[in-house]
């Protein structure tokens, strides 16, 4: 994925239900909004749909550029007017792109299901074994808190080492994006 003239990008992985809980989606609209005040474009696993469409729309109305890279079996789906579409075969590859090759600034983490999991302990694998970016959960009690629980004992135990601690950050919507970024 090319990133012309735009330097800055938020990854979001984020179910693509719509949750009962209305904090979920509160959350996710205030984490696009920020996405776009602060100046970042975004890139997703596409749709309109749940957490991840809630997210995706308010940055986008706030004027982000938005990137999807979806799987092939969802591309009928709508779309994010304007957004680019990147339509790929699998998994892998549709995480490759968006959290290795995308270069995003930070990966942030709302809740969703077993996909939303795997994808953010891939990115927390990928931000301590090869210094990727770091993974930020937005926090909204108590769907990412056994993350984090696991994340900070890991690192106590020295199962992770003590430097990558900042690996894995929580933001709520109190906070600025750069306020997050800056901890390094």
């Amino acid at each position: 994925m090319s990133q012309k003239n735009h330097s800055k990008l938020i990854c979001i992985f984020a179910g693509a239900s719509t949750p009962s809980d209305p904090l979920i989606i509160e959350n996710a609209i205030a984490l696009g909004r920020m996405i776009a005040a602060e100046g970042y474009d975004l890139i997703y696993g596409g749709g309109m749909n749940g957490v991840m469409g809630a997210c995706a729309t308010a940055a986008s109305e706030g004027g982000s550029r938005i990137h999807a890279v979806t799987l092939e079996k969802y591309s009928h789906e709508p779309q994010i007017e304007g957004a680019n579409v990147q339509v790929v075969k699998n998994e892998a590859e549709r995480f490759e792109l968006l959290a290795i090759s995308s270069r995003a600034d930070a990966l942030f983490a709302l809740p969703g299901g077993p996909g939303t999991l795997r994808e953010v302990m891939q990115a927390l694998e990928s931000a301590v074994y090869d210094n990727g970016a770091p993974v930020i959960l937005v926090k909204t009690p108590p769907y990412l808190d056994g993350i984090k629980n696991y994340f900070d004992s890991a690192v106590s135990a020295k199962l992770i080492k003590p430097e990558k601690a900042l690996s894995l950050r929580e933001w709520s919507p109190e906070q600025t994006i750069k306020s997050i970024l800056d901890l390094s």
